[in-house]
């Protein structure tokens, strides 16, 4: 599942609201908190945060596991017996970036639609870019 956005900012400024972590809860509706972020993103670093699900503040640990500075980061994680990989990626377009926000879920266990219902990701997704757009574009000015 992806979902995309434009930002009315240069990439530096959504590269720097995307890996500033601990500020995520001052702008981002979806997490409430982070507890561990990397001063420096690259593969194998540990990220921890929450993120609100359906009213509740779910708990995830995961690892850098793609990092190329200002255009791509991607991390796992498990939860439930699924594992997940999400891709950030950056795409400057005509004085602004085009970012996208990829989610691929699999279990061998457990139906994944039963505990990532697509509409809500989607959902949380799109609020989360909503989100970015407005901190990075507020940091360009």
């Amino acid at each position: 599942m992806a979902s995309t956005i434009t930002v009315n900012a240069p990439a530096n400024a959504v590269w720097m609201a995307l890996t500033d972590a601990y500020r995520w809860p001052e702008w981002c509706r979806a997490c409430p908190e982070v507890s561990t972020a990397p001063d420096t993103w690259s593969p194998g670093e540990a990220l921890s945060f929450k993120l609100r699900m359906a009213g509740v503040a779910v708990p995830f640990n995961v690892r850098l596991s793609d990092v190329e500075p200002g255009r791509r980061v991607s991390w796992v994680s498990k939860k439930f017996t699924i594992t997940a990989v999400r891709t950030i990626s950056l795409e400057p377009r005509d004085g602004g970036v085009t970012v996208t926000d990829h989610k691929r879920f699999s279990s061998l266990v457990t139906p994944v639609g039963l505990y990532y219902p697509r509409f809500l990701i989607r959902h949380m997704t799109e609020s989360w870019l909503e989100d970015l757009k407005a901190e990075a574009e507020r940091l360009a000015n």
